[in-house]
């Protein structure tokens, strides 16, 4: 059993503060949070206990390709089968693929990161080098699979590969609307029950909307609707109609605030997401684009909504913690095990440093975090059971 004691925890999924508390760990599950803080334990010092982050929407297999595509439309950079990504990706050794991952993974465990739902290129060769990547670590990655047609040109698309990619993977992750027909979209929902998670690629770039304004008449999250996808990954160009409808199903969906400004696709519409109470999950997207660091997401968003609506109440700092937590969590089918700390989940969770400049003479702890916080003020990083970060040092040898 591991006793925390002196620690500030962002409890339970409102992250409510406990001031000087103790969270108690058995076996890798937070088995109690205790509102007075014990004689004898794990001294965190006044520090700040939040969730550990869970990545939304991640292309980790292009962790070698840093910078590669910078400059490029997005179309130029990722769009499969000849995008410049997949070019890079299909001269790539097993070997320099996995090796590749396996610093994209230390990187994200750096950064506090817990869980990630990745898009999979690559077919089955694909799933299984993550899957062989991650073996060992505490992290957990949602593999989300594609069929070789959706990555590489020359292949037919076949119920029995469908059924391959859902049984390796844990989902599907399909690169846009246009990648197939309804029929195909269809059979993927069929195969996607339970735990599967089916995400998409939609309305990225300014491009991809006005085409599907011309060609078809609607937007493409009005088009999605029709095969009623788990998880909606981008919404760049949402109108207010497309939120509504959001928000009348519940709709599940991820925004990658930085990338899509890098590559000039603009920016989400986060405050009308706020406005309307649709909880977002974020992810920092692609490995060529962005490092995988959440308080740089959650900053970056905050930042660009209040400056879009010239209004600076129009984000919250609470809404995008757990847009970077729980939420995350939810978009892909993980929150009953983590996302939030509360007794019988997962211990997953960071501790900011009390006397780190970030926090030092803070009015407002979560806007610190979102704010000013990066993953040097990681005193203690927990996850999956695992000490991950000690008194700032890396434990893992990778």
């Amino acid at each position: 059993m591991e006793v925390y004691i002196h620690a500030n925890i962002l409890a339970g999924p409102d992250l409510n503060l406990v001031e000087d508390g103790t969270l108690i760990v058995e076996n890798g599950t937070i088995v109690a949070i205790e509102e007075e803080s014990k004689e004898h334990g794990i001294d965190l010092q006044g520090g700040l206990v939040i969730p550990a982050f869970v990545d939304a929407h991640t292309h980790i297999a292009d962790t070698g390709a840093k910078e590669l595509g910078v400059g490029l439309l997005v179309e130029d950079a990722v769009l499969p089968p000849n995008g410049l990504k997949h070019r890079y990706l299909q001269q790539l050794t097993e070997e320099k693929l996995i090796e590749t991952i396996r610093q994209g993974l230390k990187e994200m465990l750096k950064s506090g990161i817990a869980a990630f739902g990745d898009f999979r290129e690559g077919g089955l060769d694909g799933i299984r080098a993550l899957r062989t990547a991650s073996q060992g670590l505490p992290i957990t990655p949602v593999i989300l699979g594609r069929p070789m047609a959706d990555y590489k040109a020359g292949y037919e698309l076949t119920r029995k590969e469908l059924e391959a990619v859902v049984e390796e993977a844990d989902g599907f992750g399909i690169s846009s609307i246009g990648a197939f027909g309804l029929d195909v979209f269809h059979q993927i929902r069929e195969l996607t029950t339970g735990n599967k998670v089916f995400a998409i690629h939609i309305s990225e770039s300014p491009r991809d909307h006005e085409l599907s304004l011309q060609k078809f008449g609607e937007t493409e999250v009005k088009r999605a609707f029709a095969f009623e996808p788990d998880l909606m990954v981008h919404l760049t160009h949402a109108t207010a109609s497309d939120i509504a409808e959001v928000k009348n199903r519940g709709q599940r969906i991820a925004t990658c605030p930085r990338t899509n400004l890098l590559l000039g696709d603009g920016i989400p519409p986060l405050h009308e997401f706020y406005a309307a109470e649709i909880p977002i999950s974020i992810g920092s997207d692609n490995m060529m684009f962005s490092s995988p660091d959440l308080f740089r997401e959650m900053d970056t968003a905050s930042r660009a909504a209040r400056g879009l609506t010239k209004n600076p109440q129009a984000m919250d700092s609470r809404y995008l913690l757990k847009s970077a937590t729980l939420s995350g969590a939810q978009a892909l089918k993980l929150d009953r095990l983590m996302g939030s700390i509360e007794p019988g989940k997962q211990a997953a969770f960071l501790v900011l440093g009390k006397n780190r400049d970030s926090l030092a003479y803070s009015h407002d702890l979560v806007s610190s975090v979102v704010h000013r916080c990066g993953p040097s003020d990681i005193s203690h990083f927990v996850c999956g059971g695992r000490t991950v970060i000690e008194n700032y040092k890396f434990m893992l040898d990778l």
